[in-house]
């Protein structure tokens, strides 16, 4: 029923109150708050936190669009996902949350075990970071890394690139090490 309408004609329904416009404008821009959430590490959190925040990022562009700008409404979504991301991240890796960020209970251990997946880095830092580690890491290591990061599971890259899942899991265990002491 949605389906055949425009962008436009489903904001103006979402703005009228009606939540199955916002159901389809979610359907056709779900994968976008995916592919900008897998850009963004979260320290104690996972894809899925990153890409909720890109869900209130896409619900605030459905609410502020205004098509009298003259953004289209894919790159003011694209905008609004992509700010309340950063925003996200920038909030919990101030200083202020430090603290909780690598908390330790009494008998120190580490309470948020902090891997590399979890590590904050915002889009911009992540490209120069991901350039940084070629010098630290095994040409194997960053190649099995970058898929990784890159959303493959896995057998995915046991695909990819022929080595056994073991020794994916062996490669990216090992990445995490070298990246642990380099943090």
């Amino acid at each position: 029923m949605y389906d055949s309408l425009s962008d436009n004609e489903l904001i103006a329904l979402h703005k009228s109150g009606n939540a199955d416009a916002f159901a389809e404008i979610y359907s056709r821009y779900g994968v976008t708050v995916k592919r900008i959430a897998r850009s963004y590490f979260l320290l104690g959190g996972d894809l899925d936190d990153v890409a909720q925040e890109g869900l209130l990022g896409l619900l605030k562009a459905a609410d502020t669009f205004d098509e009298n700008r003259g953004a289209s409404f894919k790159t003011h979504a694209a905008n609004c996902i992509r700010q309340k991301v950063f925003d996200a991240v920038k909030r919990y890796n101030s200083k202020g949350n430090m603290p909780l960020n690598f908390a330790s209970d009494i008998d120190g251990e580490n309470i948020s075990a902090p891997d590399l997946e979890d590590t904050v880095i915002g889009e911009e830092s992540g490209t120069e970071f991901m350039a940084s580690l070629r010098n630290y890491l095994s040409k194997t290591e960053y190649s099995i890394l970058s898929s990784y990061l890159d959303g493959h599971n896995y057998g995915e890259i046991s695909s990819l690139t022929g080595k056994s899942e073991k020794a994916i899991d062996n490669a990216l265990q090992r990445a995490r090490k070298k990246i642990r002491k380099i943090i």
